[in-house]
């Protein structure tokens, strides 16, 4: 085995246990709020020492009746406000997914300074890529459903065949979010436009 897949060390868990407690900031994606995490808050909490945060983009979950900013820039103002409101400052460490991710960059851009760290899963940019690149054509057929869709079990089984190969059905966990902080039609549509 060689050093770097190595475990850490009794000494490596010292200095981390040693170091300054980091704020982690946990972004999600495309119609997707801080719930839809789950169970990896309390991991990375039981892993890494510091303070998990995970704010709502406008649009969805705790700020679902807001409107979706239709530019990445006010996204991560937002993500900004909020975390201030909870009296976090930088610097952050930031673990985003997909649109979430797409703000977090916004955000590194505007102020590097704030960001420590970061990992972006699944994003994809504009201007970059053309769209056929970013998108897959079976994802881009599913849209008009997704966005139109009444039934939230059949919206939901759809994004996690968009999304994942592993889990077969729909967590009953996503169906409770959709009713409690329902993401509206426009703001989906938002989203995608940003």
């Amino acid at each position: 085995m060689s050093d770097a897949a190595a475990p850490p060390s009794g000494a490596d868990l010292e200095d981390r246990r040693a170091a300054p407690p980091r704020t982690w900031v946990l972004l999600r994606g495309l119609t997707r709020e801080a719930g839809h995490w789950g169970g990896f808050p309390d991991t990375l909490a039981a892993r890494l020492p510091g303070r998990v945060l995970m704010p709502d983009l406008p649009g969805n979950g705790v700020l679902h009746a807001q409107a979706s900013p239709l530019r990445m820039a006010e996204m991560a103002a937002r993500c900004r406000g909020q975390l201030r409101a909870q009296g976090a400052g930088p610097p952050y460490h930031v673990v985003a997914l997909s649109l979430g991710a797409m703000a977090a960059l916004a955000w590194g851009s505007a102020h590097p300074e704030e960001i420590a760290a970061g990992v972006l899963i699944n994003t994809s940019l504009r201007g970059l890529q053309p769209l056929h690149r970013r998108l897959r054509p079976a994802a881009l057929a599913a849209l008009p459903a997704l966005l139109l869709g009444r039934d939230d079990a059949a919206r939901e089984a759809a994004i996690l065949r968009l999304t994942s190969r592993r889990v077969a059905q729909v967590p009953p966990a996503w169906l409770t979010l959709r009713r409690v902080h329902p993401v509206s039609r426009a703001n989906a549509l938002r989203q995608l436009l940003a």
